[in-house]
């Protein structure tokens, strides 16, 4: 086992990967198609992590139950080898503790049980008229201005008021919301530096005392929302604890939007960088729901998905991966595999099997909110298509410097 750790501590070097580096967070592509074509799994000693970088090992480390989102509920952090969470960032721990992303069965499986009961099928499909009456209200004033700020004006505003009306969140401290996503997801970062940390736990602090008021308040006056509908739950007879449904309620609203704000932004400037490709779409060639498939798979909004090894048994092809390790999913890599996409760097919105994309998980953690999130970016697409139907980039796009939630900082359209 030494001799192939050594192994693999020397292809990292020779792959000379590195996530943190400023010419790789301008565009990541290039990197991660060289480490995918070179190795489907290698070790990085520095972030202590076994990088996967092909479709069908990321697909299937996503549905394989030897693996965890946490490794606490079976294994001790002193047997192997992981540092005790920081004390300094307490409340954003506490904010995480009942977190679907974070839970194991079973746990996961009596909360997800309960939320699930709002994303049904029905109830999904009564917000897609509400979603396309809100992207043509916004977008139609916009289009008469002639120039607006996509994420600023138009992403935000709209994926955060259809996910709060999901939960029965009022939207009167929408822009709050915003920044406590913004600052808290900072922390799924690599290498999170000690300011971004400390903001990200006060994030936490203020959406905890956020939700915590919302729970008073549906205790005193109950409302038809999932509010609502987690303080009045019984699993086996028992409520839900308060922390478990502040948890819950946080990672909601986080999820609920950044997946599709980043997906605009990026699938936007792909838009705007291959105006062919919209002309497909604003001349009805291709779908709005189909496009939205490839907005995601070409530059998805999440890079990287982490997991534990909970079994001594578990290996990716003939290499064997120790209990107690860390392994990265790199999305982005896997959704450019030639071996399961045709011309991957190439982006093309009829391509026909682009919802094999790897953008929303899988497994028992699958994104629960991802058939809200392509009525919202169908409608999205839509609204443009009816109000943008062609468009310049004002100004050369910024990247936010994060990978894992990958996305821009601004997006400045005029129409032609």
């Amino acid at each position: 086992m030494r001799t192939r750790y050594l192994l693999y501590m020397e292809l990292t070097e020779l792959l000379d990967f590195d996530p943190g580096a400023p010419d790789f967070l301008l565009d990541p592509y290039p990197d991660l198609n060289r480490v995918r074509e070179h190795a489907r799994v290698f070790y990085d000693a520095g972030r202590e992590r076994w990088f996967v970088t092909r479709h069908d090992d990321v697909r299937s480390c996503l549905r394989d139950r030897r693996l965890g989102r946490n490794f606490r509920h079976v294994l001790s952090p002193d047997a192997i080898g992981s540092p005790p969470l920081d004390p300094r960032w307490q409340a954003f721990w506490d904010s995480e503790r009942w977190s679907l992303l974070w839970l194991e069965p079973p746990d996961h499986t009596r909360l997800r049980k309960l939320v699930a009961a709002a994303f049904t099928p029905r109830s999904v499909e009564s917000l897609r008229e509400p979603a396309h009456d809100l992207a043509r209200e916004l977008l139609e004033p916009l289009a008469e201005a002639g120039e607006m700020e996509l994420l600023y004006d138009y992403a935000q505003p709209y994926s955060i008021a259809v996910i709060c009306r999901m939960l029965g969140v009022p939207l009167d401290r929408h822009r709050d919301l915003l920044d406590w996503s913004h600052r808290m997801v900072k922390m799924y970062e690599f290498d999170v530096p000690v300011e971004a940390a400390t903001a990200a736990n006060r994030a936490a602090a203020e959406f905890q005392d956020y939700v915590r008021e919302l729970i008073r308040e549906r205790r005193a006056k109950p409302r038809d929302d999932m509010v609502t509908a987690l303080v009045e739950a019984r699993v086996d007879g028992a409520r839900l604890s308060e922390d478990e449904i502040v948890s819950t309620v946080i990672v909601l609203l986080n999820a609920g939007h950044e997946a599709t704000v980043n997906t605009l932004g990026n699938g936007t400037l792909a838009f705007a960088r291959h105006p062919e490709q919209w002309q497909r779409v604003a001349s009805g060639e291709v779908a709005p729901q189909a496009a939205s498939e490839e907005m995601i798979r070409f530059d998805p909004p999440l890079q990287l998905f982490e997991r534990w090894v909970l079994a001594d048994d578990f290996a990716i092809g003939d290499v064997s991966i120790p209990l107690g390790s860390k392994l990265a999913l790199l999305f982005g890599a896997a959704n450019r595999d030639p071996r399961v996409f045709e011309r991957p760097d190439e982006f093309d919105v009829g391509r026909p099997n682009a919802a094999q994309h790897i953008g929303f998980g899988g497994g028992i953690h699958v994104c629960i909110g991802a058939p809200l999130a392509r009525v919202e970016l169908e409608a999205s697409v839509a609204a443009l298509r009816r109000y943008w139907p062609d468009f310049d980039l004002a100004e050369e796009p910024r990247r936010t410097g994060a990978f894992v939630i990958w996305g821009l900082e601004g997006l400045r359209l005029a129409r032609r």
